[in-house]
């Protein structure tokens, strides 16, 4: 859906609105969203850390930094909320602070996700006759996943501080390897010849790949809110190959 602002250039968020207390509240919003993405790719190293070098230390530390980013998204809506009510913004306006809710529902998530793999860490440590290393394998397919995912949400943050539309397409160029690389993490987890695993393990590194994997996701979600903001389009059901195609032929 396209509106009809869709070719305006996207307001600076630091200046040149006709209200500058406007543009104050949406710069401070959109400082909260990437204090917040800071803190995911903090969480998601750490977790990682947990899960393949066996840092159980590292698992704690993960969930005592959790409510950082619960306490930040709580103030993420307490400024989208306090933006629509003064300013009851309209059209290219209100567009951004919409989209910019959603990308903070996002990040939130994402940071989850880094949360639930810290979980299953310690999950590992404790079961009878615990994992005390994966094998190389593992390891190395689980940094290719890690890589791939803290990759693509490390560069959504980054497009979302200048609502950059390159950005986003690099990220949606990004997806198919993210999903061959959880496809081979998968595939080495579903090996009937892995005897060195019991199968609650597996299940919980089935269930940390799937985190990883979404981490990736989250940052397609909020490159398509990104891309939303600054052509107007919403994307979110588009053909990925076509879509690049075309802004990219556009000059993005």
């Amino acid at each position: 859906m396209t509106d009809t602002n869709a070719s305006r250039p996207v307001p600076d968020l630091g200046g040149g609105h006709t209200v500058r207390r406007y543009d104050e509240e949406l710069a401070k919003l959109r400082a909260i969203i990437l204090e917040m993405g800071e803190h995911v790719v903090g969480q998601t190293q750490s977790a990682l850390a947990a899960l393949v070098d066996r840092e159980e230390s590292q698992a704690y530390r993960v969930l005592d930094r959790e409510p950082q980013i619960d306490y930040l998204s709580l103030d993420a809506d307490e400024e989208v909320f306090r933006v629509i009510v003064r300013r009851q913004p309209t059209a290219v306006d209100l567009r951004i602070v919409l989209a910019m809710s959603k990308i903070a529902g996002d990040v939130e998530r994402a940071g989850d996700k880094a949360t639930s793999i810290a979980g299953q860490a310690l999950e590992l440590k404790g079961l009878a006759g615990g994992l005390d290393e994966l094998p190389e394998e593992l390891k190395q397919s689980f940094r290719a996943l890690y890589d791939r995912a803290c990759c693509m949400f490390e560069q959504s943050i980054q497009a979302v501080a200048h609502f950059d539309v390159a950005l986003s397409l690099g990220i949606f160029e990004d997806e198919p390897p993210l999903c061959e690389a959880g496809k081979e993490l998968r595939r080495l987890l579903g090996d009937e010849e892995r005897s060195e695993l019991t199968p609650r393990q597996i299940v919980c590194l089935l269930t940390s790949a799937h985190a990883l994997e979404r981490v990736g996701r989250h940052a397609s979600n909020i490159a398509e809110q990104v891309i939303y903001v600054a052509l107007g389009q919403d994307v979110r059901y588009r053909n990925r190959e076509i879509l690049i195609e075309t802004l990219r032929h556009q000059g993005y």
